[in-house]
């Protein structure tokens, strides 16, 4: 892993590497980041690597206990258990008020993120998956137009996207995850806010049980 100096700041860059490196699983949980190995990798000087700690550390994706160095999180199943019984409620209420305020133009932003998140599930890469996962809920928490719950939902994403990588990586869960959501655009794009709803529920449930089973 590098970072480009390029026009983004470079911290940033440093915070999209970690992460990646992260979510991908090239980091384990539990793994110690040795702040001098990452400045010569990443080509970068150490206040930068601790700032970007800092960051993930805030998303969920570090924790930096007293007088050590960052480590990646890493979570229990009670904690996962807890976690995803939060996305239900968030997720479930998301979905409620996009079919209830959403415009037109909104749903086919929807349709549109759903389109590119099946191409993404198509390729067999999680990371692209991931990252195209998190444009469709951008979609669907705009269309909800609470910024509050959007706010909350984002306090979330960092151990939200492990156990979604976690649970990407079972076989054949991309292939029912796409198939999944699909069927909960359908019932959204119809303002069927009751099944919708509870198709959502279905799919994170789905998805919970899938990324606390052994692989």
């Amino acid at each position: 892993m590098k970072v480009i100096h390029a026009a983004a700041p470079v911290r940033a860059q440093t915070v999209d590497t970690i992460r990646a490196e992260i979510i991908s699983g090239a980091l384990k949980p539990g793994q110690r980041l040795v702040e001098r190995e990452l400045c010569e990798q990443l080509d970068v000087s150490r206040n930068t690597i601790r700032e970007a700690c800092r960051q993930l550390e805030a998303e969920g994706f570090l924790v930096i206990p007293p007088h050590k160095g960052p480590t990646v999180a890493q979570l229990s199943d009670d904690e996962a258990r807890a976690i995803y019984e939060v996305r239900e409620a968030l997720e479930c209420f998301a979905v409620r008020l996009f079919v209830e305020r959403a415009s037109d133009e909104m749903l086919n932003r929807l349709k549109d993120t759903l389109a590119k998140l099946k191409a993404a599930h198509q390729s067999g890469r999680v990371s692209r998956m991931l990252s195209t996962k998190n444009r469709f809920y951008d979609a669907l928490y705009s269309g909800a137009g609470n910024d509050v719950l959007h706010a909350q939902a984002r306090l979330l994403h960092g151990r939200l996207a492990q156990l979604r990588a976690r649970s990407l990586e079972h076989q054949g869960r991309p292939q029912s995850s796409i198939e999944e959501i699909e069927e909960v655009v359908e019932h959204i794009a119809a303002r069927d806010a009751d099944r919708a709803s509870e198709l959502w529920r279905d799919h994170i449930r789905n998805a919970a049980a899938t990324a606390l089973a052994p692989i």
